[in-house]
């Protein structure tokens, strides 16, 4: 068994299923999720980069959030968006 202590204090886990894979990437929209940290945005645009160029008609955008993501932001996500990718970075 496995105990995750958190500074933010006590928090609620939950189990999710995961989204079924898209298939082929051509054509589809996908968020590029940054958290601010620096230079994630670097990593995330190189990654953003290869994908355009690897799969016809993809785009991207920069999604930028803060800590965790707000119910209205992720629901534009999920709305706005077949596919994210997401990242940190120092």
């Amino acid at each position: 068994m496995a105990i995750l202590l958190s500074p933010v204090g006590a928090q609620e886990l939950g189990r999710f299923q995961p989204a079924p894979r898209l298939g082929d990437l051509g054509g589809k929209r996908v968020a590029l999720v940054w958290n601010g940290k620096q230079n994630g945005e670097v990593a995330l645009r190189c990654v953003g980069d290869r994908l355009m160029a690897r799969f016809p008609g993809l785009t991207t955008r920069l999604v930028r959030i803060g800590y965790g993501i707000p119910d209205d932001q992720m629901e534009e996500i999920r709305s706005g968006f077949d596919a994210a990718v997401a990242s940190t970075g120092d």
